[in-house]
């Protein structure tokens, strides 16, 4: 299984929509001993989970955010490192699949997680339509 190293801490905006990160972590991709990582620095910036208004009270903007961080990181950069050297390029069928990984390394039960994902996939393919 997945696993993060040390607990990222964030200054949240004023207006509560956007955080950055003041301790990164290192996500190690797959599982715990794998060789490819996702670094969240200090200094990276997130808004957290996106979902629409309605929907906030099921998902709010900073649960599970070390997941959020990574998959917001994969999204932005669309690789992880090998051995911390060489980038392994990631599609996003592979960064949504990680991001479930990552919920459930996190203690989301599997239905929850299931949940989550198909959100984010659904929310991937509507941006691509646009």
């Amino acid at each position: 299984m997945s696993s993060f190293t040390d607990e990222p801490s964030l200054t949240i905006a004023n207006d509560g929509l956007t955080a950055i990160v003041e301790t990164g972590f290192t996500y190690s991709v797959g599982n715990k001993h794998s060789d490819k990582t996702v670094i969240i620095e200090s200094g990276f910036k997130t808004d957290g989970a996106t979902c629409p208004k309605w929907l906030r009270f099921a998902v709010p903007r900073w649960s599970y955010i070390k997941a959020v961080l990574v998959h917001d990181k994969l999204c932005k950069e669309r690789f992880c490192m090998v051995q911390n050297s060489i980038k392994h390029k990631m599609q996003q069928p592979e960064i949504d699949r990680e991001f479930y990984i990552s919920l459930i390394a996190l203690g989301m039960p599997k239905y929850k997680a299931k949940l989550y994902y198909y959100a984010v996939r659904t929310y991937q393919k509507t941006m691509r339509l646009l």
